[in-house]
């Protein structure tokens, strides 16, 4: 019975009789493990019967031990383990490396997994502790043994007792500085776009050729048919000896004539680090987008969304194939980034540049039978199979940068700094503070919090923040209640009263006598208003009376602030919350504070001393009928 997919058509399906490739090798007793990328394109064999040290000397542990480790790093490296690529499986290896040279310190060495004891494990801790890279190891460890049921119960949770060191050695990824970022980005579109009109110009070319446009003696006709018996066979017209024609050999031969249609190795790296930039996914994840996509638009957009499926292994096996967008710039951005020339600003298109390098690499994807975006043609291959490479390392990155003057080391002061994809993607996450293949609390909690950059930025934005309050605090600001008392004892001791206060005997009269009454409070300096001009009489509103430095709240002024307090409370459920809040919270807020200076009999005893006359001030205080200039 055949297979079909959902749109009809039979499903692929794998030969009769077919069988997966065997990971643990009957080669070395058991011992030979071959490791398999998930793409396919990535193949190793790990020997754990020849493990080095550190000088290059064998280490010598029985072969129980070497077949156990074989068993082990072939679980943890199995397609539902998580670790689907060569660079992760590396690591493994080393942690199982460590297990062994530990063996060859112990007298004697256990013979199999069953004689390993929790001294052992302690030991071994200790000993993976001596490493640069401690708790990357350890960890690593841990999930090599994590499900190795040959080991004693007892011994492999005494592997997962210890507690891992607080410092793991990674420091904090930085952001390049917009200086930074420009210099690199500008050499990586300088490569892209001298590779797109080289390219553009060779395929031109073809064409013309192709179309009898060329007259046979020149230098064109002879340069078209190099590029159309490339273009065709991949190849270039050699002698039967094998050397390439004279004919070819005027053109640079295949280094002169393959750039002309393909990518070139550095090109391909460029348009990498561009990608990476422009999406913030991770350099090795770009590299191996493939070039099939989906266009939701249906493909009739030059820019609109291109929805690309990469793979995440670190995701784990349920979650690491992902749909990545691909984005055009926003309709009025495009316009701001447009050149003078009105061309558009393809090289800060994350889509633009992802259909750039399909048409750029359609003759290398053709000849190399590649599935990948990523594919060019290598002149000088080390062997025939690096003729057409697809896909790009992170090795490649140095040896871009050296092209382009940038350091592989430590960066001499004054001078640019080394290229290095993380720190190119961690500048795009600062920048755009938007998710990509992670989530919130990740990006908050890994990318940002650790960034020395965005640390400065937080400590301004709080410290504005605080500022921002010790401000209105400071608009709402208490003024002073001259209590009863001090009034009895102006009354009897002008002098000693005003002294208490800090005001003028004179000042102090006024107050009391109600010469200085505003509506709600009274004002010792009407011509020392905090928004007018010194000498000129204040201008603000008299409910602004209630936060002012000059104003001052008298025993006889309670009836009044009583009732506009009440006032104020009945409007709030008969008005707009924004407006109400606006106008009158402050307000509020402020009377609460004068309020507060008396007790309940003290508030019932002013109410009865309220009068009609008061209760009109209030009603033209809270509308506004006083502020009427």
């Amino acid at each position: 019975m055949s297979a079909r997919s959902r749109g009809g058509k039979k499903a692929s399906q794998p030969p009769a009789g077919w069988k997966p490739p065997e990971r643990l090798l009957t080669e070395g007793d058991g011992t030979v493990v071959r490791f398999l990328s998930q793409s396919g394109n990535a193949e190793r064999v790990f020997d754990f019967g020849d493990i080095r040290d550190k000088n290059g000397d064998l280490v010598e542990i029985e072969v129980g031990i070497q077949q156990w480790l074989a068993r082990a790093f072939t679980r943890r490296t199995s397609p539902r383990a998580g670790v689907t690529r060569l660079s992760g499986a590396g690591p493994v290896y080393t942690a199982a490396t460590l297990i062994a040279r530990f063996f060859t310190t112990l007298d004697p060495a256990p013979a199999s997994p069953s004689e390993v004891t929790l001294a052992h494990m302690r030991g071994l801790w200790e000993f993976c502790g001596r490493v640069r890279s401690q708790r990357s190891y350890l960890e690593t460890l841990r999930a090599l043994l994590r499900d190795d049921r040959e080991l004693p119960e007892a011994s492999r949770a005494e592997l997962f007792a210890q507690k891992l060191p607080d410092y793991d050695g990674r420091q904090a990824t930085l952001a390049y500085t917009d200086d930074e970022m420009q210099l690199i980005m500008t050499r990586v579109r300088g490569d892209v776009r001298r590779a797109r009109d080289r390219i553009r110009a060779g395929l031109a070319l073809l064409e013309r050729f192709r179309a009898g446009e060329l007259p046979e003696s020149s230098e064109d006709f002879e340069l078209g048919t190099l590029l159309d018996h490339f273009e065709r066979t991949g190849d270039l017209p050699r002698y039967h000896s094998g050397p390439v024609t004279a004919a070819t050999g005027r053109w640079g031969g295949v280094t002169g004539i393959g750039p002309r249609l393909c990518l070139t190795v550095p090109e391909m790296t460029a348009f990498a680090l561009l990608l990476t930039a422009l999406t913030t996914e991770n350099f090795g994840t770009v590299a191996a987008w493939p070039a099939v996509h989906y266009r939701p638009d249906g493909g009739t957009d030059a820019g609109g969304v291109a929805l690309v499926e990469a793979v995440k292994p670190r995701r784990g096996p349920d979650r690491e194939h992902m749909i990545t967008p691909l984005e055009d710039l926003p309709s009025g951005l495009e316009d701001v980034l447009r050149g003078t020339d009105g061309d558009l600003p393809v090289f800060r298109s994350p889509v633009r540049v992802y259909q750039l390098l399909l048409e750029l690499t359609t003759v290398s994807r053709r000849h190399g039978d590649h599935t990948l975006a990523l594919s060019g043609f290598n002149p000088r291959p080390s062997s025939p199979k690096g003729r057409w490479p697809q896909g790009v390392r992170a090795s490649y990155i140095g040896k871009w940068a050296a092209r382009h003057g940038f350091p592989t080391g430590e960066a001499d002061p004054g001078g640019p700094s080394p290229v290095e994809a993380r720190r190119i993607r961690q500048t795009g996450i600062e920048q755009g503070r938007r998710p990509v293949a992670q989530t919130r609390r990740t990006m908050n909690d890994y990318y940002l919090k650790r960034s020395p950059a965005v640390q400065r930025e937080s400590r301004t934005v709080v410290g504005d923040a605080l500022r921002s309050e010790v401000a209105k605090a400071r608009v709402r600001r208490q003024i002073p209640v001259i209590t009863p008392e001090l009034v009895d004892k102006a009354r009897t001791n002008l002098a000693a009263a005003a002294a208490d206060l800090g005001l003028a005997p004179e000042t102090l009269r006024r107050l009391i006598d109600g010469e200085s009454d505003t509506a709600a409070t009274a004002c010792i300096d009407h011509l020392a208003g905090p928004d007018t001009e010194p000498g000129q009489p204040c201008t603000a509103s008299f409910l602004a009376c209630l936060g002012c430095e000059n104003a001052r709240a008298l025993p006889h002024q309670l009836p009044v602030q009583l009732a506009v307090h009440d006032h104020l409370v009945a409007l709030r459920p008969h008005m707009d919350a924004a407006l109400w809040r606006v106008r009158f919270e402050q307000p509020l807020d402020q009377l609460c504070d004068v309020l507060a200076h008396y007790n309940d009999a003290e508030h019932a005893e002013a109410r009865t001393r309220l009068t009609d006359q008061d209760r009109q001030l209030v009603d033209a205080l809270v509308d506004g009928r006083m502020d009427l200039r």
